[in-house]
């Protein structure tokens, strides 16, 4: 895979989601990278993000396909970038085993030029994922009854 740019990790990553292929994901992420996934959980090195990744394969995203939409690059100077790209899977299962609706996220790479015995490439330095609440809520309220996405504008 070219890692020669700061959106090859946002690519290689979907390639390694579609494959289901953990090892490959974990490989775009430095040693001691940081995840954030769309419920918060946060791991702190790239073997736990190799390990929570490879459950989500074999548990949950099995027959899953991730597509990238819009995407977006900012340069923080030669070296480092924030990568944004607005992301959809299908095929996610629910825990009885049934196929629930798509999902749709936005993820979110901070990445870092490095040179290694192969030359330059890219790694991710830290990555999180967001999901995007349909009906476009502003905020959520927590209550007892558990969270809600809620709107402030009529």
């Amino acid at each position: 895979m070219n890692r020669q740019s700061p959106k090859s990790i946002l690519t290689g990553f979907q390639q390694a989601w579609n494959t289901h292929d953990a090892d490959a994901l974990a490989e775009l992420f430095v040693d001691d990278a940081h995840f954030v996934n769309v419920t918060g959980l946060w791991w702190s090195n790239k073997a736990q993000i190799r390990q929570a990744h490879a459950f989500g394969f074999e548990h949950i995203f099995g027959n899953s396909t991730m597509t990238v939409g819009r995407t977006e690059i900012r340069m923080l100077g030669e070296d480092h970038a924030v990568v944004h790209g607005r992301v959809t899977v299908t095929g996610q299962n629910t825990p009885d085993g049934q196929q629930a609706e798509d999902r749709r996220t936005v993820f979110s790479f901070v990445v870092t030029r490095l040179s290694d015995e192969h030359g330059t490439l890219w790694k991710a330095v830290a990555a999180q994922n967001t999901d995007v609440v349909p009906g476009g809520p502003e905020t959520h309220v927590n209550s007892p009854d558990g969270q809600q996405a809620v709107r402030y504008r009529s």
